[in-house]
């Protein structure tokens, strides 16, 4: 869904160098190995001063090295109105978006285990509806865990007012899978494709998407509080969500999703933590394995990206390179809560953070702090040679961006996405909205900021030669719309 954090995110289109990874050579210039001690006494700091600043009752975070969670903290209430304190281990959070992982954990599972291909029409699996043939190039698994099935988002239409209106997937997506452009082309942050991958998880399975998930990946890895329906049992140990209104904390209203597998999972800091580290050590939690080795390594691989310069996705994760090191990662924010899942596989770190506020900024500034302190950008400034003749190119990129997650087919009167203007100068730069620097052409319908400082964006261009899409990183794609 769009949140304000996420619009917040594309006013600044902050594009990065994807290409330039230091990788595990950059360990030398860190802190590593990370000693819980020293980690407590920096980001505790941090996380008191940025609750206070956002008046967000409580969070947690947990920490994962080599195989080990070496941090866990909870910090504040996961109920205001009893004071009940945040425990890492027994709180349970809304953890949004971040179900999409799991979903995708269950996808690349069931094709280790030999039960379908990544590769296979998912026609082949699917009985009750088919996707339709509106296009050639059949939608196939790896395209619904990349975000390039080419669906359509239609909003509104994802949410019951009650759990008693919940729809089975099947009710769900039967009517909605509308195919908006070929599949395996353009990045499109999608609900119904993950939402399809939890699906075909239960056509194929034979079992429900959430007795699947316990069955084959919560049970096996411990993750005793992990659930989609809150039994009755663990419901006192439900942090309550809170939004900041009117000067006070609010309690948020409980959010029901018809697209359970890419929306609904709720789980503690703890259980996170052990899911962290069966991905961190491919696929093995203790003696229990998940998937195969190559499995593993193949699901935290790039395997989309709109362009070679630019971050793309793994199965199911965000690809991002901070200070130039590969991270993989995935957000989740629902009414009431904001949460964050970060691997840096080439380190075996990853974390886990989570706290009330849909909009809190809570997780990317204690993002942005770790890996500035542990693995500080080393990277220098990058002496720009524009390409010939840029300057006579730079009007046709000029526009009117949204985010391409718009439902297409809504008609007139459809929810208007976050969008960004793109200007050009006659010195041959643009400026793009959010952006202090301009940037300039590099490659074809490549530009890099003319400061030399990390920043690409690239610009797509139609069968006849239009500009139609702008790109940044991973899930960062808008549409031109003037």
């Amino acid at each position: 869904m769009i949140t304000r954090a996420t619009i917040t995110a594309l006013c600044l289109f902050s594009l990065q160098l994807s290409a330039q990874s230091t990788g595990p050579a950059g360990r030398g210039g860190s802190l590593l190995p990370i000693n819980a001690g020293e980690l407590a006494a920096f980001v505790d700091p941090i996380v008191a001063a940025q609750l206070e600043k956002e008046h967000i009752p409580g969070a947690v975070l947990v920490v994962v090295q080599d195989g080990k969670i070496i941090y866990q903290r909870g910090y504040g209430f996961a109920d205001l109105a009893t004071k009940k304190p945040v425990d890492p281990a027994k709180t349970i959070w809304r953890i949004g978006s971040i179900s999409k992982v799991f979903t995708a954990t269950a996808v690349v599972q069931l094709a280790d285990r030999g039960r379908f291909r990544l590769t296979d029409d998912v026609n082949q699996y699917l009985t009750r509806f088919k996707v339709s043939a509106t296009y050639p190039e059949p939608v196939r698994f790896w395209h619904l865990l990349t975000h390039t099935a080419g669906f359509d988002e239609i909003r509104p239409g994802t949410r019951a007012d009650t759990e008693a209106g919940l729809l089975s997937l099947g009710d769900f997506l039967a009517p909605k899978l509308v195919r908006l452009r070929p599949p395996g082309r353009i990045i499109s942050y999608s609900t119904y494709g993950m939402s399809l991958a939890g699906y075909l998880v239960e056509q194929v399975s034979g079992l429900d998407f959430e007795t699947y998930l316990r069955r084959n990946i919560w049970g096996p890895l411990g993750m005793t509080r992990a659930s989609i329906k809150v039994p009755d049992s663990l419901k006192s140990d439900v942090a309550v969500g809170y939004e900041w209104d009117n000067g006070e904390n609010q309690r948020a209203n409980w959010e029901w999703y018809h697209s359970t597998p890419a929306s609904s999972i709720n789980a503690s800091g703890v259980d996170m933590g052990h899911f962290i580290i069966a991905l961190l050590d491919n696929g093995r939690y203790g003696s229990t394995r998940i998937m195969s080795t190559a499995a593993a390594r193949d699901m935290q691989s790039r395997h989309f990206t709109m362009h070679p310069s630019l971050a793309g996705f793994a199965y199911g994760f965000f690809e991002d390179f901070s200070n130039g090191q590969r991270v993989v990662e995935h957000g989740g924010n629902v009414e009431g809560f904001s949460a964050q899942l970060v691997l840096l596989p080439d380190y075996n770190i990853g974390f886990f953070i989570a706290s009330q506020h849909e909009p809190a900024r809570l997780k990317d500034v204690v993002q942005k702090a770790l890996i500035d302190h542990y693995f500080p950008d080393r990277r220098e400034r990058v002496r720009l040679t524009p390409l010939g003749n840029y300057q006579s190119r730079v009007s046709r990129y000029a526009g009117t961006y949204e985010l391409n997650q718009f439902c297409h087919t809504c008609g007139p009167d459809r929810r208007e996405y976050p969008r960004i203007e793109v200007k050009s100068f006659p010195d041959g730069t643009i400026s793009i909205s959010g952006n202090a620097s301009h940037f300039v052409e590099v490659e074809p319908l490549v530009f890099r900021r003319v400061d030399g400082s990390p920043g690409t964006a690239v610009f797509h261009e139609d069968t006849a030669g239009r500009i139609d899409f702008l790109a940044g990183d991973s899930w960062l794609v808008v549409e031109r719309i003037k």
